[in-house]
């Protein structure tokens, strides 16, 4: 994917921000995307999770993914989760240091999804500073974001958003969920990525307060669920009462345990079948790969 890096702010149109800048960063060979399903099948994360978070986002939540080693998964995980979006959903591409908010004029708060491709100061491309306070500032207009950081846990996570950025705590707690993930080295695999924890954002007193939803048992590579939490933040979400959101959960679990036993493996394929469950059609902007 050619890098094409931002020189001086100008108005942006609405067809800019459907364009991302630089989505996987600098690297001479971008990685390949993986659909949800790949993702399932690698073991990254087990279907509940990828269904909590199926759920989160088609009723206009927000997520961010933290890991601190690069090539973990982050990107390649919250790019497949934009899937989960229905066709209603605007995705707007945040233009990193040049961003000039000019998306405010454009969209719907209420149906449009944030997009920054990293929390850092790394790169021109990324966010960070008072462009990303500003653009956390802009949740509370209705606006869900997207986002990924390096971060080992979830407490640095908040730590890094809220002390050393200057993110409001209110502003953080506006985003639903913080998924942590590691990468580990394996005799037999090579390596390994996986989700480690999922936590509720919220905030108490006005500090920070994280809740944990998911967490990994790292002795036997399997998650424990916190049911009563999750039905909770898909009341919270969605509306309705717990034993709703449960089934609808239960729903898209054994939906993609299913397409992972068909080996519904590719993009266009999995992007099919989630339009398919959800009674859309894919899009004709989106049977490519929307991050190129």
């Amino acid at each position: 994917m050619q890098q094409r890096y931002p020189t001086r702010e100008r108005p942006l149109t609405a067809r800019d921000y459907d364009l991302p800048v630089g989505w996987w960063g600098w690297n001479w060979e971008p990685p390949i995307p993986l659909s949800v399903t790949e993702i399932l099948a690698a073991g990254n994360m087990d279907p509940r999770t990828a269904a909590l978070c199926w759920l989160i986002l088609e009723h206009h939540g927000s997520l961010l993914i933290a890991a601190e080693e690069p090539h973990s998964g982050k990107t390649t995980t919250l790019t497949a989760f934009l899937d989960f979006l229905p066709n209603r959903t605007r995705r707007v591409f945040v233009r990193g240091w040049s961003e000039t908010f000019d998306y405010l004029r454009h969209t719907d708060p209420h149906q449009t999804l944030l997009l920054a491709n990293e929390l850092s100061s790394h790169l021109p491309v990324y966010l960070w500073g008072p462009k990303a306070v500003r653009v956390f500032r802009t949740l509370r207009r209705g606006y869900a974001i997207g986002s990924t950081l390096h971060a080992d846990t979830a407490e640095e996570a908040s730590e890094q958003l809220v002390d050393q950025l200057g993110v409001d705590p209110a502003d953080l707690a506006r985003v639903d969920v913080l998924m942590v993930m590691r990468i580990f080295a394996t005799p037999h695999r090579g390596v390994a990525r996986r989700v480690v924890s999922l936590h509720q954002m919220s905030s108490d007193d006005g500090q920070p307060a994280m809740r944990p939803l998911i967490t990994r048992d790292d002795a036997i590579d399997r998650w424990e669920h916190d049911r009563a939490a999750e039905a909770e933040l898909l009341v919270t979400r969605r509306g309705g009462e717990a034993g709703g959101a449960e089934h609808e959960l239960g729903r898209r679990e054994a939906f993609l345990q299913q397409l992972v036993r068909a080996r519904c493996w590719s993009i266009p394929e999995t992007r099919a079948a989630l339009s398919g469950f959800r009674g859309e059609t894919v899009p004709h902007s989106m049977r490519g790969d929307p991050t190129e």
